[in-house]
């Protein structure tokens, strides 16, 4: 058992985890939304609605939620990079975290 405090947090990795993390969650969320959209557009279309304006509501949301997937992406790394900061404020006062790691075998 090895035991390590952990005494610092690199920020710009945080923050670029979050992003990457916060990218591939809201992607997937995303095609799904994408899926049920168009399905929901198609069965409007079938109802009688008129085509082009649903053609235009629909690219207008997947465009929106395209928009939206890389606005959270870049406040998701702006909340890693400052979270870290703070938490590597606080461990200079308070001292590090007691980890033990332990070897697979």
């Amino acid at each position: 058992m090895l035991k390590v405090t952990l005494s610092h947090i690199g920020a710009v990795s945080l923050g670029r985890l979050l992003a990457i993390w916060s990218f591939v969650i809201g992607l997937i969320l995303l095609v799904v939304y994408g899926l049920i959209s168009i399905v929901l557009a198609l069965i409007g279309m079938i109802s009688g609605t008129d085509v082009v304006s649903t053609i235009v509501a629909l690219l207008i949301s997947l465009v929106m939620g395209v928009v939206g997937l890389i606005v959270f992406a870049i406040a998701m790394f702006i909340w890693g990079f400052l979270c870290a900061i703070v938490y590597n404020i606080i461990l200079g006062v308070g001292g590090g975290i007691d980890v033990d790691l332990k070897e697979r075998s």
